[in-house]
């Protein structure tokens, strides 16, 4: 690929970034810093970060940052002038140092601040700007005409960061988060604000909190309830609005439920719902827990709890685990203090202020039993139930579809399955929406390292999840971590690189009557083997094969093996299988 190529790629990823710059200046940086540290894993993947790689970062940020000098230099200059590209190289090279010095290595802004923007303000930019961002990431490894495994493994780790989210909180709380990690970003924290949202009258959020409610996975009886709350606020508005007696109403409720089934969602809702029907005059929400109110000494815990309740003002409190407040058998501690507090404020701020607390039905149950203020102040329950293997799958479509991806239909009746199963042995730590999104995650880091091996990839590929994509191990699809001994390539003595092209040389000294080429490869503590040949060779054969060349591997291999066999030249492989050294 020449440099008029590299140009225009770059040009298009500026374009396809241009929705994300209007969110702020300071995204500016974050995007600067994300496709440095991409820059930085395709330039490993070759050894070095060459020239292809300095001159797309040379004109995306001359671009972001309107530099002209700098995008003159790279359109007119960088072919005609030696002397001019080195300096610039050099330049460029400073500078994506510069922005990554000192900053994690596996983590990016932008898929964390977009996946949280679009739960807020229901946009889909995440989804656009990650599959961009990777086209690009392709392009740059590729632009040599050739892909190696380590390119193939940069990509898999690209693929990986780019799906990977935290929770730190609600939009801004995230954005002034990641504001504080540089300098060179904070600097213009106080000047930036949450994106200013086209303005809605009261009925236009109420219509939209409502769609939003429709669209949620299963929740058949929160949905009905929060309808027949909202039906009674609304004649309660009437009569106020009339001049008519009214009855006392109590915005405040308690969530009980498992982890993961829904409550901080449906209490932004409320927000929206309370400030649709003009109880509330934001109907933000701010999220906290035990650790956010109570502090360690003496007069700070009453300090925490008032900045959080002017914080909330106008809308939604939302407090997760909120038994843990009132420990049972803890004794007095600042919990109580908090709760005092608390207490205090939703009374002074009655008109001003909603608190939803949320936490296991039997706990949250004692909490409020606990103190007659809490008992007194709460009378709204709503009662969350685990999400069964139906709904499950259904949310994972749903993350898939919102980022972008196609489910097929035996990759659904392959979740399902697997649902099923965590389902009927489920305890109550069950992880609910959070396993669907924690599946969703593994299942994606397992297509990219399928994709990895070939050469190039259409976007049917890129956004198609197979039945091989699906974790087989349940334990660690639901985030259990592999013991230090389930990796045996960590701690053999064989360096991996090494060992790689020892079993490449074996594997191509065994088949190389067969015509059959083959490339090893480690990643996520699995072998990959791709196999090229005109005729490809027979399924079984070949794994029954490869089973006995590697049985004098097995306490240098990872138990379990990926082979992929395809023809020369093709995109992807005639088949594929994954199988263990001990079967």
């Amino acid at each position: 690929m020449n440099s008029t190529q590299i140009k225009r790629e770059a040009n298009l990823l500026f374009k396809a970034l241009t929705p994300v710059l209007e969110l702020g200046e300071k995204f500016q940086d974050f995007i600067l810093i994300d496709i440095a540290k991409i820059i930085q894993i395709c330039g490993r993947s070759n050894s070095e970060i060459g020239s292809n790689e300095l001159l797309s970062y040379l004109v995306l940020y001359a671009l972001i940052k309107q530099d002209g000098e700098k995008l003159n230099a790279a359109v007119h200059q960088w072919e005609r002038s030696p002397d001019e590209r080195i300096k610039y190289q050099k330049l460029a090279l400073e500078i994506l140092l510069d922005l990554t010095q000192k900053r994690p290595e596996d983590e990016l802004f932008l898929p964390t601040l977009l996946n949280q923007y679009d739960q807020e303000f229901g946009k889909n930019l995440l989804g656009e700007t990650v599959n961009s961002i990777y086209k690009f990431a392709q392009i740059i490894i590729k632009a040599d005409g050739n892909i190696t495994l380590q390119e193939m493994e940069g990509l898999s780790t690209i693929w990986r960061l780019l799906h990977s989210y935290k929770t730190l909180g609600n939009y801004q709380q995230t954005l002034d988060s990641f504001a504080a990690l540089t300098p060179a970003i904070a600097s213009t924290a106080n000047s930036t604000t949450t994106p200013a949202q086209p303005p809605k009258n009261q009925a236009e959020e109420l219509d939209a909190a409502l769609k939003e409610l429709e669209e949620l996975v299963g929740m058949e009886e929160i949905k009905q309830e929060v309808k027949t709350l909202i039906n009674f606020l609304k004649v309660q508005k009437v009569r106020m609005e009339r001049g008519l007696a009214k009855t006392p109403v109590s915005l405040h409720a308690v969530f009980c439920g498992p982890p993961g089934t829904g409550k901080t969602t449906i209490a932004r809702l409320m927000g929206g719902i309370y400030q649709g029907l003009g109880f509330l005059a934001k109907g933000h929400l701010v999220e906290t827990d035990r650790a956010g109110m109570v502090a360690g000494y003496v007069g700070q815990t009453s300090k925490k709890v008032d900045d959080l309740v002017q914080s909330a003002l106008d809308g939604v409190l939302f407090i997760d685990e909120a038994y843990a407040l009132k420990p049972e058998g803890g004794g007095n501690d600042f919990g109580q203090e908090a709760i005092d507090v608390l207490i205090k404020r939703m009374e002074d701020y009655r008109d001003r202020l909603v608190v939803i607390v949320a936490g296991y039905t039997d706990e949250m149950t004692r909490f409020i039993e606990s103190n007659p203020g809490l008992k007194s102040r709460f009378n709204r329950y709503f009662y969350f139930n685990d999400y069964n293997p139906d709904e499950l799958t259904a949310i994972f479509v749903k993350i898939a579809e919102k980022s972008h991806f196609t489910v097929t239909q035996p990759a659904r009746d392959q979740l399902r399955s697997m649902f099923y199963e965590l389902y009927v042995n489920r305890d109550r730590t069950f992880g609910n929406g959070r396993l669907s999104r924690n599946l969703f995650e593994k299942t994606i880091e397992r297509q990219a390292n399928r994709l990895a091996v070939l050469s190039s990839l259409t976007d049917e590929m890129l956004t198609t999840i197979l039945p091989e994509d699906i974790p087989t191990d349940t334990g660690n699809a639901i985030g259990q971590r592999p013991t230090p001994s389930s990796d045996p390539v960590a701690t053999t003595a064989i360096d991996p690189a090494t060992l790689t092209q020892q079993i490449t040389d074996q594997l191509n000294q065994t088949l190389q009557s067969l015509a059959i080429t083959a490339k090893a490869n480690f990643s996520n503590h699995r072998l990959q083997i791709l196999l090229e040949s005109t005729d490809v060779p027979d399924e079984e054969a070949i794994v029954s094969l490869l089973q006995d060349e590697l049985a004098g591997w097995s306490a240098s291999l990872p138990s379990k093996i990926t082979v992929y066999a395809k023809q020369p030249g093709n995109d992807f492989p005639t088949w594929s299988r994954e199988f263990r050294l001990d079967e």
